[in-house]
């Protein structure tokens, strides 16, 4: 069995998607199994440089099933699907418009393993940022041993840590570690590139909350993260590695927001699973 599981949902971002794609092809850690929900309006699965990227994870010891699926419940559902059909002791959340560099995926691995926590992260920088440098968002809380649980809750103590994940912060501060060096800081939440250790998730529901929001909701990965720091805690990595492409969203309604946070949930998923 593969050490990590890749969840990979998609919509409509076929260029972004053969960016993803293509750092998924060129990790280091190559026994993966890469599962993929696409939502497209036409199935991305087909196009010829998606079918060739897909072959050459196979080719370098990886697998991939592709599953493609309708619009109909959001994105937490699709996580919640994604994560039904993983086996593998970490499951690694990566959005459809990130790049990861080769070392990243086996660096976030034996982080996970070593601190035993919920999740790590790697958040992509936005490189339309990299000369726009914002020291007063720069302010890391670095985990000084092991990684350990903390309660975060919203608008409290620790919850302005998210300002470290705004535009090419976290690049910014890469830069200034030394080359083979990697931190682990304490986090509020991060996104879009996650690593869970797969049984913590499913003891605190992973995402099968997603009944209980609207179709165009946003949060989940919040939502999750905030629950496995309360009973085992998480962290992020610098340099993180990892870069957005930088398109539009797809997780919005048509008039540019959203009709639910799945951050309402919270008081009583942690009477649920963390108190």
């Amino acid at each position: 069995m593969p050490p990590v599981d890749i969840l990979l949902p998609t919509i409509n971002r076929v260029p972004a998607l053969i960016m993803t794609l293509s750092g998924v092809a060129a990790q280091s850690l190559r026994d993966i199994r890469l599962i993929v929900a696409d939502q497209s309006d036409r199935p991305a699965g087909p196009e010829p440089v998606i079918l060739t990227l897909r072959r050459m994870i196979e080719a370098r010891g990886g697998a991939v099933d592709w599953h493609t699926r309708p619009q109909i419940h959001g994105i937490a559902e699709q996580r919640d699907f994604l994560l039904g059909q993983a086996t593998a002791g970490a499951v690694l959340y990566l959005d459809d418009d990130v790049f990861m560099e080769p070392w990243v995926l086996e660096h976030m691995l034996q982080t996970l393993n070593a601190e035993r926590c919920g999740f790590v992260g790697a958040f992509p920088a936005g490189l339309s940022h990299r000369d726009d440098v914002r020291p007063h968002q720069q302010h890391l809380e670095v985990w000084e041993g092991p990684v350990r649980p903390e309660i975060v809750e919203p608008e409290g103590r620790g919850w302005e840590r998210w300002q470290i994940h705004r535009a090419a912060n976290i690049w910014h501060i890469g830069r200034n570690i030394p080359p083979g060096r990697s931190i682990r800081y304490k986090v509020a939440w991060v996104a879009s590139c996650v690593l869970y250790d797969r049984q913590k998730l499913l003891d605190v529901g992973g995402f099968a909350f997603w009944r209980d929001l609207p179709r165009w909701h946003s949060g989940e990965e919040v939502l999750v993260q905030n629950l496995l720091m309360r009973k085992w805690g998480g962290c992020a990595i610098a340099p993180s590695g990892t870069y957005y492409a930088q398109v539009d969203t797809t997780v919005l309604n048509k008039a540019g927001t959203v009709d639910g946070h799945a951050l309402d949930l919270l008081p009583a998923m942690v009477r649920r699973y963390a108190s």
